[in-house]
């Protein structure tokens, strides 16, 4: 007999980010890579897909994970789902008469996060080691897994993650987001 697994993991909401555009195709790549080796990320390049040409231009899909070890009992992942359309790629001259490629399409990402509590399996060997880890969930570390980890990845890594992502694709408002909900229209 298995004893059931209550806290498994806590996912997070999952972010998106839809560009149609221009942009620095190897800038963004780089950017989120060195963003996870400062974080102290294992990255890994899961799938990569180059379809065919079309006559609407290349079609590209990633999917990446990044782990990092946080405890022996917990493990921060961060998924990252990234599909590239109709991108063709084009030669811009930068102001100091220096060509660069950047590439002309649309992208979807999505990120989404999850916290992995015994990453490693150790309480999942018998019956009592399985209770004693759901009671260790349920009554000692709750708090800290609803209030503390969940809100540290999600705050502080996906959304900083986010963020940088919006950055180098140079995506900001052009009035005030917000404006409709406080009743002045135009």
């Amino acid at each position: 007999m298995k004893a059931k697994d209550v806290y498994g993991g806590m996912d997070t909401p999952t972010v998106y980010i839809r560009y149609k555009g221009i942009w620095d195709m190897q800038d963004l790549y780089q950017s989120m890579v060195d963003y996870f080796r400062r974080k102290k990320y294992k990255f890994y390049e899961r799938v990569y897909k180059h379809k065919h040409p079309s006559p609407f231009g290349i079609e590209r899909q990633y999917m990446w994970r990044a782990t990092r070890k946080e405890s022996e009992y917990l493990q921060f992942q961060i998924d990252i789902y990234y599909h590239t359309y109709d991108a063709h790629d084009i030669e811009v001259v930068m102001a100091d008469s220096t060509k660069k490629t950047f590439t002309k399409g649309r992208i979807w990402m999505e990120f989404t996060g999850k916290v992995i509590y015994d990453w490693e399996k150790r309480w999942q060997d018998n019956v009592f080691y399985a209770e004693l880890k759901n009671f260790f969930d349920k009554y000692i570390i709750r708090k800290k897994m609803e209030h503390m980890w969940w809100d540290q990845l999600w705050y502080r890594e996906i959304h900083k993650l986010h963020e940088i992502v919006k950055e180098k694709l140079k995506m900001e408002s052009q009035e005030y987001e917000h404006r409709f909900w406080t009743g002045v229209h135009e």
